[in-house]
């Protein structure tokens, strides 16, 4: 229970940092999960959706995120094998907004029988998709020693990562970056899909466009920033340090602009505190 007291007091103040702020219609709001500013450049009728454990701005189109930020600290990683992974509607979004319980080819999602709640609590997926599980750009294993963990079972955190790719490369990187938060402290994480376009979000006149081609993650601090992309093709044993690329390309890719109030291009590597080689 002192554990529990002393780490709703951190989080409660961590919500209201007064540094970290979204410019909507003129007006700034402050979020905790992204580092100065979110990220800018998403199309303007997407909705943003502010939990206690990540940020999201997801797209009308699509039903899916363009992006989510996230802060991690070191209190808040933890072992989130036996949490139950139940998809469920983001209530901060209208009836009509986000994902549907279907994927986005319109399949629908079907739910494993359960038994009892203890049956659930050992399951690691409880919605069976085809042809792929979905994965969470903000991982479990990052809040699983928060009170609000469930809230990563939202659709807004869901993204259609295929499983070699989901339980390879991409969970490795997220392991590497739970173990430097919980050594080194705080880390700013956003992550997302990337898409085969030739235009920014912003200037799309066309609906969504299908699956991903990849998914990227910028892992930063205010002195260090490292950035990944990853090919949605990549195979079980790739490396994620294999993944590496610059926060230029991203956000040419994305069409996002993803720290518009800090200037990262010349800052220090961030790679090697996550067990990648200096180049």
């Amino acid at each position: 229970m002192k554990y529990m007291i002393r780490f709703l007091t951190l989080w409660v103040s961590f919500i209201a940092l007064p540094q970290f702020a979204l410019t909507v219609h003129g007006q700034i709001v402050h979020i905790a999960h992204c580092m100065a500013d979110c990220p800018s450049g998403a199309p303007p009728n997407n909705e943003i959706v502010v939990h206690q454990l990540y940020a999201a701005s997801v797209n009308s189109d699509s039903g899916l995120a363009d992006w989510v930020a996230y802060r991690i600290l070191g209190e808040s990683v933890g072992v989130a094998s036996l949490l139950p992974r139940q998809w469920k509607q983001d209530q901060l979004l209208p009836d009509n907004a986000g994902m549907e319980p279907g994927d986005s080819q319109g399949r629908r999602l079907t739910q494993e029988a359960v038994i009892s709640q203890s049956d659930r609590s050992y399951r690691i997926n409880e919605y069976i998709f085809d042809p792929d599980d979905r994965g969470r750009l903000a991982p479990m294993t990052s809040f699983a020693s928060t009170p609000y963990w469930e809230e990563l079972n939202n659709m807004t955190n869901m993204a259609p990562i295929p499983s070699e790719l989901r339980t390879g490369s991409w969970a490795r990187l997220e392991q590497a970056v739970n173990e430097f938060a919980e050594t080194e402290g705080e880390l700013y994480v956003i992550s997302g899909p990337l898409y085969e376009i030739s235009e920014p979000f912003s200037l799309r006149t066309t609906g969504f466009g299908g699956q991903p081609s990849a998914y990227f993650k910028v892992v930063a601090t205010l002195e260090r920033h490292a950035a990944f992309i990853f090919s949605s093709e990549l195979g079980l044993n790739a490396r994620y340090c294999a993944q590496q690329n610059t926060l230029q390309r991203i956000e040419q890719l994305s069409g996002l602009k993803l720290f518009p109030g800090l200037l990262l291009a010349n800052n220090r590597d961030l790679a090697p505190a996550l067990r990648c080689p200096e180049n």
